[in-house]
């Protein structure tokens, strides 16, 4: 057997050893915290200067002299029109990169509010639509399911 001194000596170093492995854990967790704060403080910053451009734009096409380099003075929009493969079309402009999407359906019995939202968002989308341009619309093939019954 042991002498007592050593084993209380020895429960020592192992306190101290699993004091030293928590201390350790608990600073590569605040660590990755601080990182993960960090990531997502630079994701919303580029978010807002992303919208705060978007809402800047005029969303024309350039023109001549300075003003039209920055804010674009041709008579026609810098937007393109898109048919993705599944259906919906996009409208892209190429200034700032804002996309007008189609709302997303209504679910059975939405509230007033809801219904207020989809009306101000499809407006704004048709208004997109709608924006001049000499540009050609892009788009892919749809998808169609094609039935052959008697391969069937």
């Amino acid at each position: 057997m042991a002498d007592p001194k050593t084993q209380e000596k020895l429960q020592e170093l192992q306190l101290e050893e699993a004091l030293e492995v928590a201390q350790e854990r608990r600073q590569r967790r605040a660590g990755r915290e601080n990182k993960i704060k960090a990531i997502e403080f630079a994701l919303a910053r580029d978010r807002e200067q992303e919208k705060r451009k978007q809402e800047a734009c005029v969303h024309r096409k350039g023109g001549k002299g300075k003003d039209g380099i920055y804010n674009g003075n041709d008579a026609n929009y810098a937007v393109i029109t898109h048919t993705l493969s599944h259906g919906p079309t996009i409208v892209v402009c190429q200034r700032c990169g804002k996309i007008w999407e189609p709302p997303a359906r209504l679910p059975k019995g939405a509230s007033k509010e809801l219904r207020a939202q989809y009306v101000e968002q499809m407006a704004e989308y048709r208004k997109a639509l709608a924006l001049p341009t000499d540009n050609e619309p892009s788009g892919t093939v749809i998808f169609e399911i094609i039935r052959n019954d008697e391969a069937a």
